[in-house]
């Protein structure tokens, strides 16, 4: 995040602060934090962290036992085949790679869609170029999709933690002792 630089800028983010704190989160932004939250107290119980990370090697989401995979199944439907496997493969499907995808409109900077009348949250997913869902393209990759000759996903959405597209991320399952030689943070 780049630091405020004019009066205006100053002054805008003062009034955007006095918001939250007058009338706390939006709505959408309150279950983000606490899946965050949810994702750090599991990588502290256990030692094991699980992030979204972008190709400039920051650390955009924290993933949390709940959190969706590609294939549309939750990280907990997935597991380590053993102690060398780099990622946990899908018990319900044929899904080899658990593969973090946003499930939330606010999660790629759609924060005005929870807003419009009688749109339902839980039926969001992140969409290819070609239109079509995550969840209706094949679960590894390249990704191909199952409803036309789309040959791979290509995110028609950006993280809103970086404005990178989806496949300039990599899902990363790492240990504290790794975070710790790689001077990334630990325990918070």
């Amino acid at each position: 995040m780049r630091p405020v630089r004019t009066q205006e800028e100053a002054d805008y983010m003062e009034f955007l602060l006095a918001g939250v704190r007058q009338y706390g989160p939006a709505p959408g932004a309150k279950v983000m934090l606490e899946n965050e939250r949810t994702a750090a107290n599991t990588a502290i119980e256990t030692g094991q962290y699980a992030v979204w990370r972008s190709c400039t090697g920051n650390d955009c989401f924290r993933i949390a036992p709940h959190s969706k995979c590609f294939c549309g199944h939750p990280l907990s439907s997935h597991e380590f085949k053993n102690s060398r496997a780099l990622w946990p493969h899908c018990t319900m499907c044929e899904c080899k790679a658990y593969a973090f995808v946003p499930t939330r409109p606010e999660e790629v900077g759609e924060w005005w869609l929870p807003r419009r009348p009688g749109f339902d949250v839980r039926t969001w997913r992140a969409k290819c170029k070609c239109k079509h869902t995550h969840e209706e393209h094949m679960p590894n990759r390249p990704y191909r999709c199952r409803k036309c000759p789309c040959s791979t996903f290509t995110s028609a959405f950006l993280c809103i933690a970086c404005d990178k597209h989806w496949e300039d991320h990599e899902t990363v399952f790492e240990s504290e002792a790794e975070r710790r030689a790689a001077g990334r943070p630990v325990n918070e």
